[in-house]
This record gives C-alpha cells, sequence and structure tokens, in this order.
C-alpha cells in the first residue's frame, strides 16, 4: 500500500540491525482495563473510509476498525487465520477453487447478520469500474473467473464468485494463486452491507457501516473523526472506549501534545520525524516506549514513463544515477539501508547485495548519467527541462529528503522544483494517468509475498486504473507480465522466486520506471498512559491491544 550503507559490506551489516530490532509492546501495566479515550494525532484528513477505493496507510488504520473480512493475520503475525470465515477454506486439488463457510454470529453495526450475498456483493462492487477503485484493473484479484468481464463492463456479476447458500462462499479461479488467500485478507476483501450504500448514495466514504471493533460515530472534516466501540462486535471486544483523530495537527506539534498529556499517538502509520527520534531517543521518560520494527517498504522516485521526459528510457536509466541515496538515510537518522531493487527487507526475494548498474558507494554513477543525458539529446545547446517533484508533505523529514534529492540533480546540471502536497492531495494527482511526471513515494506491503511488490504497481493492469492507482509510472511490460503470471501459480518456491528475480532485473536494470532508493526501520512511540501498542508486520495500526490508564 502507499504511504505516508555505504558499501556492500555495511549494508548486509544495516539488515542484520533491522532485523536485530525488536517490536517490544508499549507500556509497563500488565493488567488490561477497559475504557478511556485514545487520542491521536494526524496531520492530514482521511482521503475516503471506502474499504473498495483506499489504498494508503492513513485511510487503513481506521478502516481496520470498522470493517472485517474472510481471513485476517492472527496477532501480531503473518500467519493467517479466519475472520469471518468459520475456518480456513477448503480448496480443491487443482487450487483454483475456495470455499468458505461463514460464521453466524456476524453482525452489521446497523444490527443485520452478515451472509455469503453480501461477501459477492462487496467484492462485485469493489471490482466495478464504476467504484473507481484501484482493484478495477485486474491487479490481485484478475485470476477471479469472470472479473475480467466486470472490468470491460461486460457483466454486472462475476461468475466466479458464487454464493451456495446463505453461509457458504465459493471462488473459483481461472488458475492457481499462491498469494489469493493473502489477497482476501486486505481491506478490498471487507465485507460491507449493500443498503448501506445505497442509503449513503455516492457518500459511503463518509457513512461507513461494518461489522469491526468500531463505528464512525463523527467525521468533521480537516478537524476530527471519532470512533465508538461497536457493541454488535462478533470478536473480542476491545478495551478502548473511544478513538479521536485529531485532524490537521503538525508533527511537531503532536509531539508538543503527547509529552504534555494532550495525544497519545502521533501519526502512528508513519515513521516518526529524525528531529523528535533524536530528542525522544534520549529523554528518560520516553525512550523505553520507542517501538522499532523493520519497514518492508521501498521508497522510490516514479517517472511516469508516458511523459516527457520520462517517455525516454536514456533519461529514467540516468536519473537511477544522480540520487545520493546515503544521503538520504542521512536524512532519516540512520533509520534505513541503500536498496537498489524492488523487493524490500525481510522479504522474500530481497538481495542484500543487489547493484545491477555497479552504482557507487552513495547509490550513485554522476559521469555515467551526464553521459546518457548527452546521449538522450540534452546539453549545454538543449537543457534538460526543469522538473517538478511532488511530494507527500508528512513532516519536516519530508521537506528535507525531497531538499536533499534536488540538490542531487542540481550537481547533474538539472532543475527541480520542489511540490509538497497534502497525502490526500498526492494520491490524487499521482494515481491518475498523465498528470504528474516525477513523485517522490513509498510502498509497505500489503502482505508478506514479493507479488505485492509487483502486481498492484508494476503491471500492466496496474497501469490501466485512471484512479487511485499504485502504479505512478504507468509502466506496462507484457514480458514482465507473463513472468508474473507465472510466478503467482507457482508451487515451487524455489523457482518462484527465480521468476520474481527476473522481473527484478527487468525493472530495475532494463526499464527504469523507478529510481529505487531505501527500505527503512519502522519507529514509534506513545504516551505513558498507553500500553499494548504494538507495530504489526502488515496494518499500519491496531487499536484492539491498547488500553489506556488515567485521563481521558
Amino acid at each position: 500500500m502507499r504511504f505516508h550503507v555505504r558499501s556492500v559490506a555495511a549494508f548486509a551489516a544495516g539488515l542484520m540491525l533491522l532485523a536485530a530490532c525488536g517490536n517490544t509492546s508499549s507500556g509497563t501495566s500488565d493488567t488490561p482495563v477497559s475504557g478511556g479515550t485514545l487520542n491521536i494525532a494526524m496531520k492530514d484528513d482521511f482521503k475516503t473510509l471506502d474499504p473498495a477505493v483506499a489504498y494508503d496507510t492513513d485511510s487503513w488504520s481506521v478502516e481496520r476498525a470498522l470493517y472485517n473480512g474472510l481471513l485476517d493475520y492472527q496477532g501480531f503475525t503473518t500467519q493467517l487465520g479466519p475472520d469471518i470465515a468459520a475456518a480456513m477454506p477448503t480448496i480443491s486439488s487443482d487450487g483454483k477453487t475456495y470455499t468458505f463457510k461463514l460464521r453466524t454470529d456476524v453482525k452489521f453495526s446497523n444490527g443485520r447478520t452478515v451472509t455469503a450475498d453480501d461477501f459477492k456483493y462487496s467484492f462485485e462492487r469493489m471490482l466495478n469500474p464504476k467504484t473507481q477503485g484501484p482493484m478495477t484493473g485486474g491487479s490481485f484479484w484478475g485470476s477471479i473467473t469472470g472479473a475480467a468481464d466486470v472490468y470491460s463492463g461486460k457483466a454486472t456479476q462475476i461468475s466466479g464468485i458464487k454464493v451456495i447458500d446463505p453461509n457458504t462462499l465459493e471462488i473459483d479461479l481461472d488458475s492457481p494463486n499462491q498469494s489469493f488467500l493473502n489477497v482476501l485478507a486486505m481491506p478490498f476483501g471487507f465485507v460491507i452491507p449493500k443498503e448501506a450504500v445505497a442509503a449513503a448514495g455516492t457518500d459511503f466514504a463518509h457513512h461507513p457501516v461494518g461489522t469491526g471493533p468500531f463505528t464512525l460515530a463523527t467525521w468533521t472534516p480537516g478537524q476530527l473523526l471519532v470512533l465508538k466501540k461497536n457493541p454488535n462486535y462478533f470478536g473480542k471486544a476491545p478495551y478502548l472506549n473511544e478513538v479521536d483523530f485529531q485532524i490537521g495537527v503538525d508533527a511537531q506539534v503532536g509531539f508538543l501534545r503527547m509529552q504534555q498529556g494532550q495525544a497519545d499517538l502521533v501519526q502512528p502509520d508513519i515513521n516518526m520525524p529524525s528531529a523528535q527520534y533524536i530528542q525522544l531517543s534520549t529523554d528518560p521518560t520516553f525512550k523505553s516506549r520507542i517501538v522499532k520494527t523493520p519497514n518492508v517498504d521501498i521508497w522510490y522516485l516514479g517517472m511516469n514513463v508516458n511523459m516527457k521526459p520520462f517517455d525516454n528510457k536514456l533519461v529514467r536509466q540516468a536519473f537511477n544515477m544522480i540520487v545520493n541515496k546515503a544521503n538520504q538515510i542521512k536524512v532519516l537518522n540512520g533509520r534505513g539501508v541503500i536498496n537498489n531493487g524492488i523487493q524490500a527487507p525481510p522479504m522474500p526475494g530481497f538481495v542484500p547485495s543487489y547493484n545491477p548498474l555497479s552504482l557507487d558507494q552513495n547509490g550513485q554513477s554522476l559521469d555515467k548519467a551526464k553521459a546518457l543525458l548527452t546521449q538522450a539529446g540534452y546539453g549545454p545547446s538543449h537543457p534538460f527541462p526543469a522538473q517538478d517533484l511532488v511530494y507527500p508533505k508528512a513532516n519536516a523529514d519530508s521537506d528535507n529528503l525531497a531538499s536533499a534529492i534536488q540538490q542531487d540533480f542540481q550537481s547533474a546540471g538539472i532543475t527541480i522544483n520542489l511540490k509538497g502536497l497534502s497525502f490526500p492531495a498526492f494520491l490524487d494527482v499521482t494515481g491518475k494517468p498523465n498528470t504528474t511526471a516525477l513523485s517522490y513515494d513509498g510502498w509497505i506491503q500489503d502482505f508478506p509475498d514479493p507479488s505485492d511488490f509487483i502486481d498492484p504497481i508494476l503491471t500492466c493492469a496496474a497501469a490501466n486504473v485512471t484512479a487511485n492507482g499504485g502504479n505512478v509510472s504507468f509502466y506496462c511490460n507484457k514480458q514482465l507480465d507473463t513472468l508474473d503470471n507465472q510466478a503467482r501459480g507457482d508451487t515451487n518456491p524455489a523457482d518462484r522466486l527465480k521468476l520474481y528475480q527476473q522481473i527484478q532485473d527487468i525493472v530495475a536494470s532494463q526499464d527504469f520506471p523507478w529510481v529505487p532508493m531505501y527500505s527503512t526501520l519502522q519507529t514509534s512511540v506513545s504516551a505513558t498512559r498507553v500500553h499494548g501498542y504494538q507495530l504489526h508486520p502488515v496494518w499500519p495500526l491496531v487499536l484492539t491491544s491498547i488500553w489506556v490508564t488515567g485521563g481521558k
């Protein structure tokens, strides 16, 4: 989802350091208590709470509290288990038919019992182009029999999604998909009631009805979003009575509020800003409350291959040799490792020493970059045109990272104009075709499988999404798609990883739609009255483990 080492030896050492960082629970109280309100400071408003549309860490932080799907990750692990499903599905011997039995005690927050028809409706709505969600181009869900007919407008129902009875759902695939259970656990697979969508008209995003541990009480755009405990929740009741998201709070102000007891968490779905990380790491009150875990992420410059000058592969290759990646990590106070590929540590398929362009210890090769730009036709008589770099303006680190990029390109004779946007605005302009030529992007895993770093952000299907898409380069390579389809159904893990490594070579050493830069270490901190707060390996925020003592 989108969100908000200076040599090979040092890179490997840095990777081991990330893997060694633990994710200990924040807080010292061993006995959970119920009640109270958790106060979370957020800089930007939420783009949407419609699970068919949202594809960013801000929105998913709230959606995870409002909805459920067939499956979910168990505790703070990557092990899948049943959620609304009564058990793990029965899978046919050919790997193409999944049969789910549903729990009979799950109700929507409007009081109605969930049935298999609700899942069929939710999936078909999510895949319908009229919904304008990012899954409407074939990414992830395209292997379901009949999905392509819905994408193309030939059908409104998907033949491969069958309601056997009110508590039995069958899903047929055209071909086996080794990550399909992970796909079903994504928020796009959350169930919603048809009547609530009809009642909300075109604004279900602001009037969500789900099955989760919380419900939306109020949402004042740009100011406050309030969640209340759901009395109809079928699972273990959350400890918290209420969660208040204070919107429009700059990170620096948010951390001051936390230190003053006025906020409990600050933008928990993104990394702590460097200044606050340095300060709180030495603060006797907060240093033991900082939680850390490797982020399975990749940060990169996305170049729209359909827009000039990035329709020229020589230009894209040159850009891959200009960014000082080591400086980017310095801005983050060392909380990252250089990454020259498309997979992230500790994802299977990540290659620690990957360096297909023979870049130096900083991730650069300026002389080669200048030669490539000359070959592309740029020089004193034909200067390279100034470019806008669009980036999400989350905190001071965002500005500093973008400024460092600007200086790198200035050293190569290229003018970069910085254009920082709020996160929702950034998602809008980068997810639409022919709108943004150059952007500073990040991708964090939706689920622990290499396909997640390809299907939604590098395939032709993802390039065909016309709104809210993740393929910001609008890159399409049929050879890559063929290898991706082959890997998706390959049951041999070693052979499957080899296919993903071939895909990485196509992207990072042949076509260059990105400038891959680094992967990060996630760090977050909570107020002293917060207990049970942990970083999840997949979800940006889990509220059900948290309780508070004292205060509101």
